[in-house]
């Protein structure tokens, strides 16, 4: 990482902010331009027989030249400020406590929120569900949104993006290094059991997640104590906002609910014995808001001791927002040993 705007960085980031390759100080195209390797100054400013970014300048951070058509163009590098550290559970919005009624919003109120998407045969890539960024490689999901297609060449994730058809400014492209989907996960005509799944990311240049503004982990619950019943939490996603709906909506929701205590939400009207104690319930005590089709895998995200935590993830339900029927999600404390198993972490 870079300290102030960099003029002193001195590492070996390489890659612009879209994971194009710097071209070398020393090759023949950049000799030409106003800052190369055969500057008289060039060992002050860092530049030399590599490619590596570097500020000369003084721009706002550091940078490089990288080919584009046939032009060799300033780009920005893919490299981040060491002031942002990855600090689990820390947005730059403060928390406003699917998404049915809920409300248009931002990747940075939702920095840890995941887009996954699948290509098909032909090239098209459709949306798929969310998920979470729980350390810099990793993103966990539920395993009902792959069960059908495990083959992890199938499956793109974004981070850092509010828009679901068009790029946002500081996204992440990644491939899926490894899918590890729940060895014992079961489905019955209703509910979802064991519906956890963990994609490893890498970026094409082989990078894991940079933090930034826009790209954040959330923190995972402590094994004891998840958020209490009644608490107020956060569900984000591109779910449709009606059950009937055909597309998606085209920008980031979010929505507040409260979680339900299993007591209620094992009565016949609502679930009966389909919840089992590795799920959470949670609804607008209105029934109007609800994480919805489309929003599987993603975050409900609670404050627990003073920190936003994945309390847990978009699962199943009946319908949405509708009466005596909460959304359903994976309890993620049920699940931490399982992830620390894959992850190693």
């Amino acid at each position: 990482c870079y300290e102030g705007n960099g003029h002193s960085y001195r590492g070996k980031a390489n890659t612009d902010i879209a994971g194009r390759p710097c071209l070398p100080w020393n090759s023949a195209a950049v000799l030409l331009k106003q800052y190369h390797a055969l500057r008289p100054d060039a060992l002050q400013l860092g530049l030399g027989k590599h490619n590596y970014c570097r500020n000369p300048d003084n721009q706002r951070k550091p940078w490089c030249y990288v080919q584009v058509g046939l032009n060799q163009l300033v780009q920005q590098c893919m490299v981040h400020d060491c002031s942002f550290e990855f600090q689990c559970g820390q947005k730059a919005l403060r928390p406003r406590f699917k998404i049915i009624g809920g409300e248009f919003t931002t990747i940075e109120n939702q920095p840890w929120f995941a887009a996954i998407y699948r290509r098909h045969r032909g090239g098209s890539v459709t949306y798929l569900c969310g998920g979470s960024l729980i350390s810099p490689c990793w993103v966990v999901s539920a395993t009902h949104c792959f069960i059908n297609n495990p083959k992890k060449e199938d499956y793109i994730v974004y981070l850092g993006r509010s828009k679901l058809n068009s790029d946002t400014v500081g996204q992440m492209k990644f491939e899926v290094e490894k899918l590890i989907l729940h060895e014992a996960y079961s489905a019955d005509s209703l509910a979802h059991h064991n519906d956890i799944a963990l994609l490893k990311i890498s970026s094409n240049s082989g990078q894991c997640a940079q933090p930034s503004r826009s790209i954040q982990t959330i923190c995972l619950p402590p094994s004891a104590g998840d958020a209490h019943f009644g608490a107020s939490c956060e569900i984000t996603g591109f779910g449709k906002e009606n059950t009937t709906d055909y597309l998606y909506p085209e920008q980031l929701k979010m929505t507040s609910v409260k979680l339900i205590s299993h007591r209620e939400c094992q009565q016949p009207h609502y679930y009966g014995f389909e919840v089992t104690t590795k799920m959470l319930c949670a609804a607008d005590p209105q029934w109007e808001t609800d994480s919805c089709q489309g929003d599987s895998g993603g975050p409900l995200v609670c404050s627990t001791r003073g920190r936003l935590t994945l309390t847990g993830i978009v699962s199943w339900g009946s319908g949405c927002a509708m009466k005596n029927k909460p959304g359903v999600y994976t309890r993620v404390s049920s699940f931490l040993s399982w992830i620390q198993r894959h992850t190693g972490e």
